[in-house]
């Protein structure tokens, strides 16, 4: 009888440990999960944040141009279409940096960083058509013949 019940604890103990094993899988994939989404998040950050500076530039230039201009109100939105998608931006660094923290769960890390991942891709998207609609304004823009 003592033979069957150490057999029987033994027997419980296993299953009990194997059911351990999939629920630290879970945590394990959750947690690469949240750092390869935070790698995805800052990946984002990283390709729009070097676009700030030239964004500054082509919106004083499109200011610039708008002056005197009977295209003024064209060249007016496209420099705020730029200066919205730098706000958009500095505003995403702000609510992240004062959000985001390591206290967290893990799955709390995955939720909060799948949000951040689609914002970051909306302000990206946003950034490259306020970029490329100012170039194209800008490279548009009658050059006056007194300049020449």
């Amino acid at each position: 009888m003592k033979k069957l019940s150490l057999f029987a604890l033994l027997f419980s103990l296993g299953i009990a440990c194997q059911n351990n094993a999939p629920e630290e899988e879970i945590n394990a994939t959750t947690s690469a999960s949240s750092e390869s989404l935070k790698k995805e998040v800052m990946d984002l950050h990283d390709k729009i944040m070097p676009e700030m500076t030239p964004m500054s530039k082509l919106q004083g230039q499109l200011q610039a141009a708008a002056v005197g201009s009977p295209d003024s109100l064209n060249y007016m939105t496209a420099a705020q279409d730029l200066k919205f998608a730098k706000q958009a931006m500095m505003e995403w660094m702000r609510g992240f940096s004062s959000t985001f923290n390591d206290d967290m769960t893990e799955a709390e890390k995955v939720s909060f960083l799948e949000t951040e991942k689609v914002k970051m891709m909306r302000i990206d998207s946003l950034t490259q058509v306020a970029i490329n609609n100012a170039q194209e304004m800008y490279t548009a823009i009658p050059v006056a013949q007194d300049s020449l």
